[in-house]
């Protein structure tokens, strides 16, 4: 009798460029490590997947086609975070008893806010939360919407959105984006979302260095001549 392993669920990344920053690349695989030690039983697995298309409501919608196990952890790449990501999301999901959670995450330019919001008192537009109330404790933030780049789902709600909404969950709801549009769809369902600040996914920042960021009063220099 052949005795297979049972897929849990599934974590995807979003493809489609030529390179990863290396460090989503260490991330990936000490996350991966990590799970096997400590996340999955002797009998299960993990489907870990990717999409290989820039285009990112595409991408999303082709990630959540893959799905395989009772939910689907979407990462960007852009991103670096600690191997217990995926462990730590599920945990917390599985103890609240809710069925989309996000890490946070923060624009990469100044102020650098977090991507999550809540939505206009017209529904019509999100707004930035920027700052909230922080219990003692492990606490959740209800959002109207995030950032797109560390969501996890459980399978059921693309299957709800798929069957009462007659819609890939990712698909462009104008003028908003296609991590806006998901939760969109989520609020027409009544479906909650949360954030736990706790988990941190760490977006990378890379810009040109120039003169101006030449901090040289900080250095023992002598001057020299001009030509």
């Amino acid at each position: 009798m052949l005795i297979g392993k049972k897929i849990i669920g599934t974590i995807g990344y979003m493809g489609g460029v030529m390179a990863l920053p290396s460090p989503f690349v260490w991330s990936w695989t000490q996350m991966i490590e990590y799970n096997n030690d400590y996340l999955l039983e002797p009998n299960q697995q993990i489907l870990y997947t990717k999409s290989d298309n820039s285009y990112h409501a595409f991408a999303r919608n082709n990630l959540v086609k893959q799905i395989r196990g009772d939910f689907l952890l979407m990462l960007d790449t852009d991103h670096q975070f600690e191997p217990d990501l995926a462990a730590r999301m599920l945990y917390i999901m599985n103890e609240a008893n809710i069925d989309v959670l996000v890490g946070i995450y923060q624009y990469k330019g100044k102020p650098y806010s977090p991507k999550i919001y809540h939505w206009s008192k017209d529904g019509k537009a999100i707004e930035a939360i920027g700052d909230w109330d922080k219990p003692k404790g492990r606490y959740l933030i209800p959002i109207g919407s995030a950032g797109a780049g560390c969501l996890l789902v459980k399978k059921s709600v693309y299957e709800k959105i798929k069957e009462k909404l007659k819609e890939d969950p990712f698909d462009i709801i104008h003028p908003f984006s296609e991590d806006n549009s998901f939760f969109i769809r989520l609020k027409k369902l009544g479906i909650k979302a949360y954030c736990d600040p706790s988990i941190e996914y760490h977006h990378l920042e890379y810009r040109a260095l120039s003169l101006k960021d030449y901090k040289k009063d900080t250095l023992d220099l002598k001057k020299h001549d001009i030509i």
